[in-house]
């Protein structure tokens, strides 16, 4: 069954396709480029300003030595050296709300493999990894 467009002549088999589209007659630009100011309605508009962007543009932390080349990374980052509710790894810029989310990561840094296969010799410092890997 087509859908169609309640403004214009466009019409589509698919929900989100025309969800997309009547986007063009909406004035509202709630998409942000991430690099600079741009904003647009449509995720298309977004995707081909974004690629006009030079892909060396870096965006530093004023804190730590951490650097992104996504504006919304970096402001997600900094909000780990003002939010005391956040645990952060000691070894990389990993942060989380959640101490058990923490506890899981550290072991991506330790060369210790306490979890080995009963049928091959797999071996992982996850857990979880091995339930895949089981699987």
């Amino acid at each position: 069954k087509k859908l169609k467009c309640v403004i214009c002549d466009y019409a589509t088999n698919r929900k989100d396709h025309l969800k997309q589209h009547v986007l063009i007659h909406n004035d509202s630009k709630d998409l942000k480029c991430d690099i600079c100011d741009y904003r647009t309605n449509t995720r298309t508009n977004l995707r081909g300003h974004v690629l006009k962007h030079n892909v060396s543009t870096v965006f530093k932390c004023d804190t730590c030595d951490y650097e992104t080349k996504r504006k919304r990374s970096l402001k997600l980052h900094v909000l780990i050296h003002n939010d005391s509710t956040y645990f952060k790894c000691d070894i990389c810029h990993y942060a989380t709300k959640r101490k058990g989310n923490l506890k899981r990561h550290v072991v991506v840094h330790s060369d210790s493999k306490d979890f080995k296969c009963d049928i091959c010799d797999y071996a992982t410092n996850r857990k979880d990894s091995l339930k895949q890997h089981v699987l």
